[in-house]
């Protein structure tokens, strides 16, 4: 979000444009909200209760690059 806020909110024509003008506290904090709502929610809901029938689980570090993969012996 903070790179997005740097770079293609700058674009005048762009609909994210006012997250541009956002201070850091303020970007971080709408960023917290989207991701608790959001991603936090499907993560809860969706995701964790499959877990344990995936046969591949990719784990994600903060900065969204895979840094583990668990594959269960099928």
């Amino acid at each position: 979000f903070q790179t997005l806020r740097k770079t293609i909110f700058q674009d005048p024509d762009s609909f994210f444009k006012h997250f541009a003008d956002f201070t850091e506290e303020q970007a971080l904090a709408l960023a917290h909200e989207i991701w608790t709502s959001i991603n936090g929610k499907n993560l809860k809901e969706n995701i964790e209760p499959t877990r344990a029938r995936a046969s591949l689980v990719l784990h994600k570090g903060a900065d969204h690059k895979v840094d583990a993969v668990h594959l269960r012996k099928l």
